[in-house]
């Protein structure tokens, strides 16, 4: 990590020396044009507001675009802000539309999203608007309505004159997709277009295939996420019930996606509202207000836990000994809960839990390695139990009922938190709450409360009679 912002901070300071040089305009473009975008996107940002738009009027408009694109939404839309009307107007129409909805959509001012809207071309205004109306868990408000369309008429020369024409103004031509009366019916690659060079009466339609593979609008991330995996595509068309062609989803917008879902995840493991932090705009009070909600809901589910030992009082004060080992099975229970919960939120995160017969054999999985789980770890315990009440000159006998009850409690906790740590997302997911809510230290508490009302309730019952 140190090597990168070492890097990164040798890149910045370079740019910033090009761009205070003495060297002409053009001079000082091309030195510029010689470093990625991402690391002009990310030098911009690091400078006061008056030489960040210095440097910006020194870049050509399509440059800048390209920069914007690399950047956050929010932080493109700092820089559209700053930047003069008269270069709105051709810096915005160089932006894929998709990439331009999101920068829209991060602005909290609906009357500023029009503005900057009206800057755009018509044809591509419309276009913005309709991906603003999707939700941004659906395809339909990722998806790029720029790709290369050909006919299923045409020669592969046309085709090749017709990808020569319109390369410029899309983003990605590695695929070609085939239009009949604007309906989808074939896809071929660039690298089989350009190894039918030497025939180029060939038709289209000879070599494109139609085994296609599709996505709707409405159709949610996650899905196109696992469609891509499983197939292997950088691009996953897009079309309506009928068939027409609407767009494309990239695999880069994608990564996006599941970076955004991950952090979200993240977050609710962790019991917080926003795993997002800004070290500079981040405050005390934005953190406290990110985290309190969660501790006030477990504040009052762990009033459970108080209660449920005061209730259990006369069995502690007869039975001190509880106490020594109580700490280590609340422990337990509640990390094989976390475990069991980590791993289903992974298969809902990957859409592995779609039918009931694999959530049934996801549960009744978590249920036998709980149970193995438990029986490994109480054999363990009854052990490391014997063996220290008997150096301490306890009699085996003696020591035999304590220890059996130990190593149940901690066989039955286990095995129950496990299984609590599956069915507390399932039944969220049935509630149409997201599963990811059933966070780490919700799990915690709740296996807490299990685990003392077995832990006492076997102790009640085996070694109150005896004493």
């Amino acid at each position: 990590m140190n090597v990168e912002m070492n890097e990164l901070e040798v890149f910045q300071q370079e740019i910033i020396a090009i761009f205070q040089s003495d060297l002409s305009l053009q001079d000082k473009r091309e030195k510029l044009d010689l470093y990625h975008d991402l690391e002009l996107a990310q030098t911009i940002m690091v400078l006061e507001p008056s030489l960040r738009l210095s440097m910006t009027q020194l870049l050509p408009d399509e440059m800048i675009a390209h920069i914007l694109v690399q950047l956050s939404p929010e932080d493109a839309g700092i820089i559209l802000r700053e930047l003069p009307k008269l270069s709105l107007s051709s810096i915005l129409n160089a932006i894929q539309p998709d990439d331009l909805a999101d920068i829209l959509q991060a602005m909290e001012e609906r009357d500023e999203r029009i503005i900057y809207l009206s800057y755009v071309d018509i044809k591509k205004r419309q276009v913005i608007r309709n991906l603003l109306e999707y939700d941004d868990k659906v395809v339909g408000s990722i998806m790029n309505t720029n790709y290369v369309a050909l006919q299923k008429t045409m020669t592969v020369k046309q085709a090749i004159k017709e990808l020569v024409k319109v390369a410029p103004t899309v983003e990605f031509i590695n695929n070609l997709y085939v239009i009949d009366n604007g309906r989808l019916v074939g896809v071929l690659s660039l690298k089989e277009i350009m190894a039918h060079g030497n025939s180029p009466d060939v038709m289209i339609n000879d070599i494109m295939s139609v085994n296609l593979i599709t996505v709707e609008p409405m159709t949610p991330n996650e899905e196109a996420i696992i469609e891509m995996q499983n197939y292997d595509f950088m691009l996953l068309p897009v079309v309506d019930k009928s068939g027409y062609m609407m767009g494309i989803v990239s695999f880069d917008d994608m990564a996006d996606i599941i970076n955004e879902e991950s952090d979200e995840d993240y977050s609710r493991l962790a019991g917080i509202s926003d795993v997002n932090l800004d070290e500079k705009g981040e405050t005390i009070f934005i953190s406290v207000k990110k985290r309190i909600p969660w501790l006030i809901i477990l504040l009052f589910i762990n009033l459970f836990t108080s209660t449920i030992i005061a209730g259990y009082e006369h069995v502690l004060v007869q039975i001190t000994t509880l106490a020594i080992f109580m700490p280590l099975i609340l422990n337990m229970a509640g990390n094989s809960g976390t475990q069991s919960l980590g791993v289903i939120i992974r298969l809902f995160a990957t859409n592995q839990l779609t039918q009931r017969s694999s959530i049934w054999k996801h549960l009744l999985r978590e249920l036998v390695t709980g149970l193995f789980n438990g029986v490994f770890i109480g054999i363990l315990l009854f052990g490391i139990v014997i063996g220290l009440r008997m150096i301490d000159g306890s009699s085996f006998l003696t020591v035999l009922p304590f220890a059996l009850v130990i190593s149940l409690s901690i066989f039955v906790a286990l095995a129950v938190s496990t299984l609590a740590g599956a069915i507390i997302p399932l039944i969220m997911k049935l509630c149409k709450i997201d599963p990811a809510v059933a966070s780490g230290p919700f799990i915690t508490t709740v296996n807490d409360i299990i685990s003392l009302l077995l832990y006492f309730g076997l102790a009640s019952a085996f070694l109150l009679p005896l004493l």
